[in-house]
């Protein structure tokens, strides 16, 4: 089951700050700070695209953006442009991006409460350098494979990825319930619940 409001959703799966619509909010931000910091950075700071989700069945393509911020955090957006105010995603400390993980992703989405009811959902995020591919687990058991971009992110090498789920799945009700990043001899390297889908 996805969110019960109307209007683009996002879940961050593994990052620690949501925005959404024209205001950057910091949910969570370092335990010193209220977050305000942050939410100033990320207005101040520009974007880089690394990946993209794109256009189909309607839906607009978007870019996937990396954001290092004054702040000392690494953000990770979904949106139409570079510029846009409109977008979601969050952000982690630059020290630890990935919280600690091999993958980190957001899940983005218009409509529901229920999978048939979602009219649009993609899935973005970054994966370590050692991550040679990366997957999208399906409530029926099947599974979507997510092409990787090599993405320089400072001083460090990450894998980017954006990808857009077929409305012929989520109207049959076939939702997204983790994502999963594999080594080069297929061996799981991490995995993350989406939380829905199930």
């Amino acid at each position: 089951m996805f969110d019960k409001r109307g209007g683009r959703r996002w879940l961050a799966v593994g990052i620690g700050v949501v925005l959404a619509g024209a205001l950057a909010s910091a949910v969570v931000a370092s335990r010193s700070d209220d977050g305000s910091a942050l939410s100033a950075a990320i207005g101040e700071t520009s974007l880089t695209q690394v990946a993209e989700v794109p256009a189909a069945d309607g839906a607009s393509g978007r870019g996937v953006f990396v954001q290092l911020t004054k702040t000392g955090h690494l953000c990770v957006w979904e949106a139409l442009s570079a510029i846009s105010r409109e977008r979601g995603g969050g952000c982690n400390t630059a020290d630890d991006p990935l919280n600690g993980n091999a993958v980190s992703a957001t899940l983005s989405y218009d409509g529901g409460p229920a999978t048939a009811d979602v009219q649009s959902a993609s899935i973005f995020g970054l994966a370590s350098a050692e991550v040679a591919s990366v997957s999208v687990s399906m409530s029926d058991g099947s599974s979507r494979a997510i092409k990787l971009k090599k993405a320089k992110v400072g001083s460090d090498d990450f894998q980017a990825f954006g990808y857009r789920f077929k409305k012929s799945d989520l109207k049959k009700g076939i939702g997204p319930t983790a994502i999963v990043a594999y080594d080069a001899s297929g061996g799981e390297l991490g995995r993350q619940p989406t939380g829905i889908g199930g």
